[in-house]
């Protein structure tokens, strides 16, 4: 189980719902959290469901999407999201799809993604089994080509009416179960009194939510997936040719952020002392070195894929310094760790690898160890932006791994969580 906060990130939360239901059906989780963060929140209505009772005369298209419309809206408030932005396109319920519309919201969508800071956009799986749902998909793909920083969240909604051997999109997912809160979704649902059989009295064929559907998802727990981020992570040849070209092409002895990044880790950790720290990514081992000499820490184990830097480094290495060549995740060194430090690395890792780092690294720490994630705030160039990259890997632990504090800076922030099996 995760915190969904931390895989939205830090800005705006995007939710596109093809119609109005599905967005408190599978994503209370998210507008619940965004409640409680006051997190600036747009909801793209795709459609407002005035197809599900095609054979009513009492409650025609154009009424029922009204119906449709405010039901929505009223659920969603209900969730404690009234101050959220709605965007709704209008499109035809049951042929998004294949209306010039949805292409048309991209332009507007990109810009207002822009202007808000949308971090993330929560859409349907794309082999969610309806063709809104499908547009929806797509919709949240085309944004993603334009900003390829989004994070893409799908969720589910008619999935568990899929065969078993039908298409299912997941080699490049990673499945979440967030949890939400049971009454609270229950009484927004209630709110959707179109779907539920109590609106329309004279179209009998016409669509209501099945009762084993809402008891699938009358559930503490919610299932979201992460989209694998577009582009390839730089290899092992991408940091030997930058140190073959300096033998401290960052300057981390020496330039000041180096050194206030150092000083505001140890800052962070405070009065803490420590057995055991593993510097991941390690360099020279500048950091833990720091942490030795003020006595922070006994011992300390550093790892770094670049061979020459790892034999350097060993010529001056201090008593209680472990220095080991090695790429990550597969190359772990064995603990067991009291402190733990990636710093400015996991977002050099695709997704599969950090999920492979989080478990070793989960078999390696102590119950109740420290876990420092340093991240830099510039143009990384890599597939997962920095923040994106320690969002992810926090959210691998769930809420074993829990926050302590947090230092902002203009050009990096660190992360103190502690993990508690």
């Amino acid at each position: 189980m995760s915190d969904v906060g931390v895989l939205v990130g830090d800005g705006a939360l995007m939710v596109i719902a093809p119609h109005p239901d599905d967005e408190t059906i599978a994503c209370s989780a998210l507008l619940l959290d965004a409640a409680r963060r006051r997190r600036p929140l747009i909801i793209v209505a795709l459609t407002d469901g005035d197809g599900s009772h095609p054979g009513s005369v009492a409650v025609p298209p154009r009424r029922l999407a009204e119906i449709r419309a405010g039901e929505q809206l009223a659920a969603v408030e209900a969730l404690g999201c009234g101050h959220a932005e709605w965007v709704r396109l209008g499109l035809p319920d049951g042929a998004s799809r294949w209306d010039a519309g949805r292409a048309a919201a991209v332009d507007p969508l990109v810009e207002r993604c822009r202007q808000l800071g949308v971090t993330a956009i929560a859409a349907p799986h794309p082999d969610d089994p309806h063709p809104d749902h499908h547009a929806a998909a797509d919709l949240a793909l085309d944004l993603q080509a334009r900003l390829p920083q989004l994070r893409i969240l799908f969720y589910e909604v008619w999935t568990c009416r899929l065969a078993p051997d039908a298409p299912f999109r997941q080699d490049d997912l990673t499945p979440f179960r967030v949890t939400t809160d049971r009454e609270a979704k229950r009484q927004a649902l209630a709110f959707h009194a179109s779907q539920l059989g109590h609106v329309v009295p004279d179209d009998p064929a016409g669509f209501t939510l099945p009762d084993w559907f809402l008891t699938l998802h009358d559930s503490d727990f919610e299932r979201l997936s992460w989209l694998h981020m577009p582009g390839e992570a730089p290899g092992a040849a991408h940091f030997d040719a930058i140190y073959s070209a300096s033998p401290d092409p960052w300057d981390v002895r020496t330039s000041p952020y180096e050194r206030g990044k150092r000083d505001a880790a140890r800052a962070l950790l405070g009065d803490a002392r420590f057995d055991h720290a593993l510097e991941a990514g390690c360099g020279e081992g500048c950091l833990a070195r720091d942490l030795l000499a003020h006595g922070q820490a006994r011992r300390a184990t550093g790892i770094d894929q670049a061979a020459d830097i790892i034999e350097r480094a060993q010529q001056s290495a201090p008593q209680g310094l472990r220095l080991v060549q090695g790429r990550l995740p597969d190359d772990l060194p064995e603990g067991p760790y009291d402190l733990v430090i990636f710093s400015e690395l996991l977002y050099y890792l695709p997704e599969k690898e950090l999920e492979r780092l989080a478990g070793l690294t989960r078999m390696q720490m102590v119950p109740g160890a420290a876990m420092l994630i340093v991240s830099y705030l510039g143009d990384t160039e890599t597939p997962l932006d920095a923040p994106a990259g320690a969002d992810f890997f926090i959210a691998l632990f769930g809420p074993e791994l829990q926050p302590v504090a947090r230092h902002g800076a203009e050009r990096f922030r660190i992360d103190l969580l502690r993990w508690r099996p």
